[in-house]
């Protein structure tokens, strides 16, 4: 076991050994590997690219929460496509506290002064989520502005603090085309660490570097682990290199749940996608009723009032 290394508290600790790889054990790839993931994920997708293009003329945009609502409860998912997004304080804090870390990391400060710092660059952006917190009432923003402090309080008891040397980022944007932008597979990493290196040779091999993080301020789901291999699929197909690592890290437990990514970690992330595609365009050319499953998320359904299934199981004691 290994022991506590000075100045970082035994979550850090825990946290650190999860998703530290010494150099010499991260696995290296061909410079091939990626072209031939795509090569793979173009010819699985080939036959629904006309139906893809027929939706709205620009392509099928797929993100992690495309994915998990196809695999959940359809109707649902449709019920929020159709449902104009409103910013809340729940809905607003976890990008609060992202910016808040992303802060930190460049400069020393209080949980306050961060998340202070945090909210004043988010409203000087001047989108949706700036007018809402310039708009908030003073409860509004002064129940923001807690729940921020103490999570970010909470990480920093039990993420290691970063070092300029891990590369640290937040809210990184990555996109991958796939059939000539008749697919265009989207995500936003919360936090990534680390970089992948160039080792050259006649194989020109790429050495894995990057850890992807999700910062989850609310409880677990049963997609978080689907979402980050997608993430490493994205990423991969993006960049050419497949990620070190992708965790989801639960703020308020202080625990990172950490999976090496692999050649059999894509192909399942592969799979899944190509099958989430075909689903999202079944529902969204209207060939079939969409599928109706009933838990948790019913409460704050959009359409749970009307839905049976839905209203079955909220007056159910037992669930």
């Amino acid at each position: 076991m290994a022991e506590t290394a000075p100045g970082l508290l035994p979550a850090q600790q825990a946290t650190l050994d999860a998703i530290r790889t010494p150099a010499e054990h991260r696995p290296t790839y061909p410079a091939g590997f990626a072209n031939e993931l795509r090569n793979d994920a173009e010819a699985a997708l080939t036959e629904l690219v006309d139906a893809a293009r027929g939706i709205d003329g620009r392509g099928l945009w797929v993100s992690k929460r495309d994915l998990a609502g196809v695999f959940g409860c359809e109707a649902r998912h449709l019920a929020d496509a159709d449902t104009p997004f409103e910013w809340t304080v729940p809905t607003a804090r976890g990008t609060v506290l992202h910016k808040a870390v992303e802060l930190s990391t460049h400069r020393r400060f209080e949980p306050e002064g961060a998340v202070d710092a945090a909210v004043e660059r988010l409203v000087a952006d001047d989108d949706n989520l700036g007018s809402f917190l310039a708009e908030a009432s003073d409860g509004e923003r002064a129940d923001l502005t807690a729940n921020c402090v103490a999570l970010l309080a909470r990480f920093g008891e039990t993420f290691p603090p970063m070092q300029r040397a891990w590369r640290p980022a937040s809210e990184v944007r990555a996109r991958a085309r796939l059939c000539g932008g008749a697919f265009v597979l989207s995500g936003k990493y919360d936090l990534t660490l680390g970089s992948p290196a160039p080792l050259g040779g006649p194989d020109r091999l790429q050495r894995a570097g990057k850890v992807i993080i999700d910062l989850k301020t609310g409880s677990r789901t049963p997609t978080d682990p689907e979402d980050l291999r997608f993430y490493a699929l994205v990423e991969t197909l993006s960049v050419g290199v497949p990620p070190l690592g992708i965790g989801s890290f639960y703020v308020a437990e202080g625990r990172i749940e950490h999976e090496a990514v692999t050649a059999e970690v894509l192909d399942s992330a592969l799979r899944r996608t190509v099958d989430g595609i075909g689903r999202l365009i079944t529902l969204r050319t209207d060939r079939r009723e969409p599928r109706r499953v009933p838990g948790p998320p019913c409460r704050w359904c959009p359409i749970s009032a009307d839905c049976e299934p839905g209203q079955a199981w909220l007056s159910d004691p037992d669930d």
